[in-house]
C-alpha cells in the first residue's frame, strides 16, 4: 500500500510464473504426456536446467594416425539440455570413455558400462568396475555374467550371491522399486527381435507384444519412475506403460514418436521427470555404422532438437541426464 496527499493506492504485484525447474524428486513421477508448457522446446529445456554427460568421438585431426574409417577415442563432456555449455570432462586420446549411467540419486555416474564412478560436483573419478545398471538405492550397479544376474556394492566392492537365470541376457534396466529387469533377446520364442523381462529374483522370462510394424526392436530403458518404457521400435521410437502385473506386460497402447524426427535405430534415455527423451538420430537412408548427433524430442507433441556439436556419439546410450548444477 502507498499513500500520497490523502490518497491510497494499492499495488497488487504480478504473481510469478510457475518455475519449472528440474527437481530430481525421489521417488521419480513421470508424466510424459503432459501439457506442453513453453512451445519452444529449447527455451523449455533451458528453463529446467537439465544437463546431459555425453561420450563424443572429436573431429579427426589431418594428422591424425587411427585407421582409415576408426573415429579418435571418446571423451566425455557435461553439455547443458538447451546445447549450451559444452565442458570437457576427460582428454584422453589414447583410451576411449563411453556409456555413462546416472544414479538414482543424480549425485554420481558410471561409465564404460559401470568400470569407473565420477562424483558430478567434485569430478572425483574412481574405478569400481561394477555393472551398467544401478539399484533404486545408488549403493549397488549389476550386471549379468554367465546366466548369472550380481550385484556389486560400489562402496565396498562386495558381490552379492548371483541369481541364475536360464540363458546369458544383456540386463540393460531395473525398474525403480527393483523388482524387474527389462532387456532384448535376439531370435527368441520364434521372433527376431523381442523385448523381455524377468523378475529381479529371476524366474520365468517373460515376453512383451512386438510392435506392430515389426521391425528391428531392442535397447528398452524404463521411465525413472518404473512406469513406462521406451524402446526402438517400428524404424523410431515407441512408448507404452509397463504392467507387470497384466499377461503381456503392458496394457497394449503402443504411442510412436514421429518416424521422420527420431531417424532409425533410436535407443533412448528418458529425462528424471519423464517428459523427455534423449535419443540419437540416424538418418533413416544412413548406416548405423556413421556416428550420428544427440537429438532431444519432447514425449508430449514430438518436438525434438539437435543436442550435440560437431563430433559423433555412439549409438548405444553414450549420453544421460543429470540434475540442474544447483541440485
Amino acid at each position: 500500500m502507498i499513500g500520497h496527499a490523502g490518497l491510497i493506492v494499492f499495488v497488487i504485484a504480478a504473481p510469478d510464473a510457475p518455475s519449472i525447474r528440474a527437481t530430481w524428486d525421489l521417488p521419480p513421477r513421470c508424466d510424459p504426456f503432459a501439457p506442453v508448457r513453453i512451445k519452444d522446446l529449447k527455451e523449455e529445456l533451458r528453463q529446467t536446467g537439465y544437463r546431459l554427460v555425453i561420450a563424443i568421438h572429436p573431429e579427426p585431426s589431418p594428422s591424425s594416425k587411427e585407421p582409415a574409417g576408426e573415429p579418435p577415442p571418446r571423451d566425455l563432456f557435461f553439455i547443458n539440455a538447451d546445447g549450451t555449455a559444452l565442458e570437457p570432462l576427460t582428454q584422453t586420446a589414447d583410451r576411449d570413455e563411453r556409456t555413462p549411467r546416472t544414479s538414482p540419486t543424480g549425485k554420481e555416474f558410471t561409465y564404460n558400462y559401470g568400470d569407473y564412478l565420477v562424483d558430478v560436483r567434485t569430478r572425483k573419478t574412481r574405478q569400481v568396475n561394477g555393472g551398467y545398471v544401478w539399484a533404486p538405492d545408488g549403493k549397488s550397479t549389476i550386471a549379468c555374467e554367465k546366466r548369472g544376474i550380481y550385484w556389486k556394492d560400489v562402496e565396498t566392492g562386495e558381490r552379492r550371491k548371483p541369481i541364475r537365470v536360464e540363458r546369458d541376457l544383456g540386463i540393460v534396466d531395473l525398474s525403480v522399486d527393483g523388482k524387474w529387469f527389462i532387456f532384448e533377446i535376439r531370435n527368441y520364442l520364434g521372433c527376431q527381435y523381442t523385448i523381455d523381462f524377468i523378475s529381479s529374483e529371476g524366474g520365468e522370462i517373460r515376453k512383451m507384444p512386438n510392435h506392430p510394424v515389426k521391425a528391428g526392436e531392442c535397447h528398452p530403458a524404463f521411465s525413472p519412475d518404473g512406469r513406462w518404457m521406451c524402446w526402438n521400435a517400428g524404424n523410431s521410437l515407441g512408448i507404452r506403460r509397463f504392467a507387470p502385473e497384466k499377461p503381456d506386460g503392458t496394457e497394449g497402447e503402443i504411442t510412436t514418436l514421429p518416424e521422420e524426427k527420431m531417424g532409425q535405430d533410436p535407443c533412448g534415455r528418458w529425462s528424471h521427470c519423464g517428459r523427455y527423451i534423449a535419443y540419437v538420430r540416424i538418418p533413416h537412408r544412413g548406416s548405423w555404422k556413421v556416428h550420428s548427433p544427440l537429438w532431444i524430442v519432447r514425449v508430449a507433441d514430438g518436438a525434438a532438437i539437435q543436442l550435440s556439436p560437431p563430433g559423433w556419439l555412439g549409438h548405444h546410450w553414450d549420453y544421460d541426464w543429470l540434475p540442474p548444477a544447483d541440485r
